[in-house]
């Protein structure tokens, strides 16, 4: 059943995530039982797991979005052109970004420590 409303969904997908990820103590093993404990306590992925489900259904949602508005008036090829010039423009501004980030490193780097 699906829920149009997001801290349910985000609930969902918790329930899942954590129904698939969980671990059962083994009665038979008893070593299995105590990596198990130790392991339940390991939740590096979690929250980037379920971080990287929403930040897709977000883009999802932009997408339809971006879709839907202009369904009547650009086609298919237009939509991938348009899509193709916002990633190269992406990367130009990250490129820029990165370069005065570079630029300010490079000179803390050749700095004389502790001259004024």
């Amino acid at each position: 059943m699906e829920h149009p409303h997001e801290p349910v969904d985000a609930i969902k997908k918790w329930q899942e995530w954590y129904k698939s990820n969980r671990v059962i103590a083994s009665m038979d093993e008893p070593l299995v039982s105590k990596d198990s404990r130790e392991n339940m306590h390991d939740t590096t992925d979690a929250l980037e797991t379920m971080a990287k489900e929403i930040w897709i259904q977000k883009a999802e949602e932009h997408f339809a979005d971006t879709l839907a508005e202009y369904q009547y008036e650009l086609s298919g090829k237009d939509f991938y052109q348009a899509f193709c010039k916002a990633a190269y423009s992406n990367m130009e501004i990250a490129l820029q970004e990165y370069e005065r980030a570079k630029e300010l490193v490079d000179m803390l780097k050749n700095s004389q420590l502790g001259q004024d």
